[in-house]
């Protein structure tokens, strides 16, 4: 199964189209959110007020085999680790239940799939009482193929349960950067007109592969006061299959947030979906962390790496489910300028 047009559609908007094609949910966000529990293994790095020392090492453990299962991507030992009404916050403020992180069994097509690396310190662990401990500690989280870590704080909640410890709860919030709105003018390069070149996965098992897809095209210009780029994305209607007939299309506005001091985007489409993105630099590629709701009323989220060669092509990468099963989707695509004069 390739990565059709509809798909590549409504994932620039950061939420995936539900339906006959591609209907696995992307929640790498998510598991990167649930990996910050990492107690370190050095001592001196982990801190601990109250408790005994066979709580200490039972939690130690418990936070141990949360961290290899998220490693295997084995979905249900993830939701083992939680009681069964645990929540996440993350830090985009989506609140996310156990179900959420394994909604499907990871199984093998997950293993081999490239996995966040996680760096915790300076943990506290304080025992409230006998039976419920909080964690607090920051960590930084690297996502497969960049370069910059997102640096976070979390506090988790631990509750003794059926005779062992379990998750109970886990907030996050992402630690301050530096960056100012001039940032906002490395984004130049996008300004033009693009058509989007799948990179469809060869046929399998003898089958055919997949008819042509009508082009999705995007058109990137400034506003009137160069306070916002507008980025309008469309897929034509044919390359809709079993979806309504209309084209699906994406309005984006990419700006300054001087609330968080980020770059941020807000992104809305005909289908009723929406989102939100925090923007940053990871080298010579930008990063768009995407929460987004879908017009059902669910929430998903997704992280796109936007890689421009200084020319007229720009590598789209779209990290994989970390947590979910393969879909077939390709994770990767291109944004090829067209030149101006040309007739789209």
């Amino acid at each position: 199964n390739s990565m059709r047009v509809p798909v590549v559609g409504s994932l620039v908007r950061g939420v995936p189209r539900r339906g006959s094609v591609a209907a696995t949910t992307s929640r790498l966000a998510v598991a990167c959110v649930a990996a910050l529990l990492v107690m370190p293994a050095a001592p001196a790095q982990h801190a601990v007020t109250g408790g005994s020392p066979a709580d200490i090492a039972a939690i130690r453990a418990a936070a141990s085999t949360y961290r290899e299962a998220l490693a295997k991507g084995d979905a249900a030992a993830v939701k083992a680790a939680w009681v069964a009404d645990g929540d996440i916050v993350d830090g985009w403020g989506n609140r996310l239940r156990p179900d959420d992180l394994a909604a499907t069994d990871a199984g093998p097509a997950a293993a081999g799939r490239p996995r966040p690396e996680f760096r915790s310190s300076e943990t506290e662990l304080r025992f409230i009482t006998a039976d419920v401990a909080v964690e607090d500690g920051t960590v930084d989280v690297v996502l497969p193929g960049m370069q910059t870590s997102i640096e976070g704080w979390f506090s988790a909640l631990w509750v003794r349960n059926g005779g062992s410890w379990k998750l109970a709860g886990l907030r996050e919030s992402e630690r301050p950067v530096a960056a100012d709105s001039d940032m906002l003018a490395d984004l130049d390069w996008m300004v033009g007109e693009w058509t989007l070149a799948v990179e469809e996965a060869a046929a399998s098992n003898g089958a055919a592969a997949p008819a042509p897809q009508p082009a999705t095209t995007m058109s990137v210009r400034w506003d009137a006061g160069r306070a916002f780029l507008i980025r309008e994305v469309r897929t034509p209607a044919a390359a809709a299959e079993g979806d309504s007939a209309s084209a699906l299309e994406v309005h984006q506005r990419i700006g300054w947030d001087p609330v968080v001091r980020r770059i941020r985007s807000w992104s809305f489409s005909t289908d009723g979906g929406r989102s939100e993105a925090t923007w940053f630099r990871d080298g010579d590629s930008w990063v768009a962390v995407q929460t987004g709701i879908m017009p059902d009323g669910r929430q998903d989220s997704v992280v796109n790496i936007y890689s421009h060669d200084g020319r007229d092509r720009c590598v789209w990468r779209i990290l994989p489910d970390a947590l979910d099963v393969d879909d077939g989707r390709p994770t990767r695509a291109t944004w090829v300028r067209t030149p101006k004069g040309v007739d789209r």
